[in-house]
């Protein structure tokens, strides 16, 4: 039942008969679709154009929703333009169209209010399908967007981007040839990855593999009534596949499929024909400019091994320089050989090889007359400039250079020269694993000085001028490095002899005048050795009978005084006590310095040592003693020397710590040795004091012999030891006594120690 608003447009275009047959001039020649709705955004009219954009009749028109029409992304826009114009607004927008099989059309509507007893009744719009100069708007951003990209990945998802906004594809590919196989790159709207890899030597069928075969376009409008197609996706009925070319070569094929019949039409060809021709030209382009960036990447490489090269003078590793640059270029197993003047080998280098495969190579080395005659005029036919290629597929090869017979077919033919292939006939395009290539390094007047072979190339193909090019340049610059290096070897060979015969010159006076030196110098030692000695023994015998005389005495005369005796005297007499008691440490002293050290080796402990030596050392008050030495390792040492030796240590800290401080005593063992350190918080010593208190008869003290630590120093080095002093002044001493945790003692448990060397060095110096 119509309504009353429906009733009133009818009855206002019945009044205006003049307007109405305006319309349908209009409608009928109009190359626009036009349509009239009412003000509910219904159809009360259309043209027939509308019947070829959308696939409705008219009759499916009227009455019905524009939302019958207008897809559901664009929908709100519709419906937002529709009330723009009830409220007497023109509008110009741009909507996606749903036709009657549900395909998308891209369409610009222009509406605008109908106008009836001063209200809006309605609205005439015009709708213009865009599809076209959306394409041409999606070609030309894809063809500036391929100017852009560095990749081939990125040229397939581009391509396959600007085929679904031309052709709303439902499923589409981009494959490219791989060798002889036409495969798969990128897809779009399969369900699941294709794995499709067809040949193209005619053994299989298939829309696509005629698309590279023929390098046209084929387009399919029912796959089931054509003999090409191959069902690859169940339910497709329609297909497009145009060749990517360029310069007449086949680098792959846009294909396009459709689960309805006719999907496609001769414009959607046009349209993927320009997309295959922008990417054939941008894969076109992206293979030259690799191709430049690896002759550039060559031509550094040549460069930097140039340099590499330059800044080495040692022959060897110049070869192993060139030898690593080719293999840069492409080739897996490279050798240089040095060759003399009869082109025999006097050295060899090699990248690539495994010691098994060099051994080999040896051992099958042709020698210099055959190298000489592979130069010759009978290979010419084999140059490609400088270089001599030589195909296992050339009968004269093999007969002549690998030894087998011509009647034997090359299918059952086996190598006898060089040594054999890593790699497999299924990894070589058209160079054989015993094809050979190889160049003479040869300098300006002709003469060889090496050869260089290559083989394995990483590509899998035979060599061209084009590829040799950056190696024919390094030809002769690796021949004018080897004549360097071997003028430069030889140049330091005659050096390295003057230089040796100067050397041992030098080395037989250093080593004479040394000798004459240590001769004077034990000579001197052996005069200053038998004074000393007879000092200490006259001293030892001359002062201790009177000294021990004088001791009786004083003692005999304090056992005769009565208690009143008068202090004063009882003084006196134990200041000569004191006195004898010091003299005959000096004699003591210099006897046990200047005589044999005899060792009684016991075992003990670094605590049970040190706490030995702290009962028998009087104490201060103000002196505070940490002793943090351990119970173990247990060692072996004469103990009473050892206590002489902290004793004297001690001592010397408690001496230097005049106002009180800490002594600290710790030991550390490490590997098969102890370290005993004493550490004092005293005044410390100067650099130069503490480089002087080894030396015998040196001391900085007003009473004293200065022979306590030198003595320290013949006991501890008695042991295999060492003992060693670092100072600082205001911080402090520390003592580090080391000493072997089982010293090495040959028969028995003694040692014995002659004449100490320090006391030798120093009366020579006296």
């Amino acid at each position: 039942m119509r309504s009353n608003d429906d009733k009133m447009l009818t009855e206002s275009f019945s009044e205006n008969i003049s307007f109405a047959e305006a319309f349908e001039f209009l409608f009928k020649n109009a190359s626009d679709t036009i349509y009239i709705l009412d003000k509910h955004g219904r159809f009360v009219a259309a043209n027939r154009k509308s019947e070829e954009l959308t696939g409705y009749e008219l009759k499916d028109f009227v009455g019905k929703s524009f939302r019958k029409v207008v897809s559901a992304k664009s929908l709100p826009k519709a419906i937002k333009g529709f009330l723009n114009v009830t409220r007497r607004k023109t509008i110009r927008i741009e909507l996606e169209l749903k036709t009657s099989t549900n395909k998308k059309i891209p369409v610009e509507v222009i509406s605008l209010p109908l106008i009836g007893d001063d209200k809006v009744i309605g609205c005439l719009g015009i709708v213009r399908d865009i599809t076209e100069s959306r394409n041409i708007a999606a070609l030309n951003s894809f063809a500036r967007k391929l100017s852009t990209i560095n990749n081939l990945q990125q040229v397939y998802e581009l391509t396959l981007d600007a085929m679904e906004r031309t052709l709303g594809f439902e499923h589409a590919t981009f494959m490219i040839i791989d060798e002889s196989n036409l495969r798969v790159a990128r897809q779009r709207g399969y369900p699941s990855s294709l794995h499709l890899e067809l040949p193209l030597d005619g053994t299989k069928k298939g829309v696509t593999v005629r698309a590279a075969n023929t390098h046209k376009p084929i387009l399919v409008f029912d796959t089931e009534k054509n003999k090409d197609y191959v069902e690859g996706v169940p339910g497709i009925r329609s297909e497009l596949a145009v060749p990517v070319v360029t310069e007449d070569k086949i680098l792959g094929v846009l294909n396009v499929e459709s689960r309805k019949l006719e999907a496609f039409n001769p414009k959607d060809m046009t349209l993927l024909q320009i997309l295959a021709s922008h990417a054939a030209t941008v894969i076109s382009n992206l293979e030259k400019r690799r191709e430049i960036e690896k002759r550039s990447s060559q031509l550094t490489s040549l460069m930097n091994a140039s340099t590499r090269m330059m800044s080495s003078t040692d022959l060897r590793q110049r070869l192993q320089t060139v030898a690593e640059a080719i293999k840069e270029l492409g080739w897996r197993r490279v050798v240089i050989s040095v060759r003399d003047e009869n082109l025999e080998i006097t050295d060899l280098v090699t990248e690539g090889l495994t010691k098994n495969e060099i051994k080999l190579l040896l051992e099958r080395k042709s020698p210099g007359n055959v190298w000489r005659e592979r130069f010759g005029p009978r290979y010419n036919q084999f140059r490609i400039g400088e270089f001599y290629y030589l195909p296992w597929s050339d009968s004269w090869v093999r007969e002549n250079v690998h030894g087998v017979p011509a009647s034997v077919p090359i299918e059952k033919a086996t190598t006898y020269s060089g040594i054999p292939s890593k790699l497999a006939l299924d990894e070589m395009v058209d160079w054989h694993p015993q094809d050979m290539l190889y160049a003479p390094l040869r300098l300006l007047e002709g003469r060889i000085v090496g050869v260089i072979s290559m083989d394995d190339p990483s590509n899998g193909r035979r060599p061209t001028m084009d590829s040799l090019m950056p190696l024919r340049l390094f030809l002769y610059q690796a021949a004018v490095a080897i004549e360097n290096a071997q003028l430069i070897q030889q140049l330091d060979n005659a050096k390295n002899k003057v230089k040796e015969y100067a050397d041992q010159l030098e080395l037989k006076v250093k080593q004479r005048t040394k000798e004459l030196m240590e001769a004077q110098e034990r000579l001197i030692k052996s005069e200053r050795l038998a004074a000393i000695g007879e000092v200490a023994a006259m001293v030892g015998h001359d002062l201790r009978n009177p000294l021990t005389s004088i001791g009786g005495a004083t003692y005999y005369v304090k056992t005769k005084f009565s208690p009143k005796t008068d202090q004063k005297t009882i003084e006196m007499l134990e200041l000569i006590e004191k006195g004898v008691e010091y003299s005959n440490k000096i004699v003591n002293d210099l006897l046990a310095y200047s005589g044999e050290i005899r060792l009684e080796l016991l075992e003990t402990t670094p605590k049970s040592a040190t706490e030995d030596v702290l009962t028998l050392v009087k104490i201060p008050e103000n002196i505070r003693i940490l002793d943090l030495t351990e119970d173990e390792p247990k060692i072996k040492v004469d103990v009473e020397k050892m206590k002489r030796v902290f004793a004297n240590i001690i001592r010397n800290a408690i001496d230097s710590m005049p106002e009180g401080g800490i002594l600290t005593i710790t030991s550390k063992t490490s590997g098969d040795s102890i370290a005993i350190v004493f550490s004092d918080t005293g005044t410390g010593m100067p650099k130069d004091i503490s480089e002087k208190i080894w030396v015998p008869f040196f001391t900085t003290k007003a009473k004293g012999m200065g022979l306590g630590l030198p003595i320290c120093k013949r006991i501890v080095e008695a042991h295999n030891g060492k003992i060693l002093v670092e100072s600082k002044i205001g911080k402090g001493t520390t003592f580090m006594v080391t000493l072997p945790i089982k010293p090495k003692i040959g028969g028995g448990e003694e040692k014995w120690q002659n004449m100490p060397e320090s006391l030798l060095l120093t009366t020579t110096k006296a």
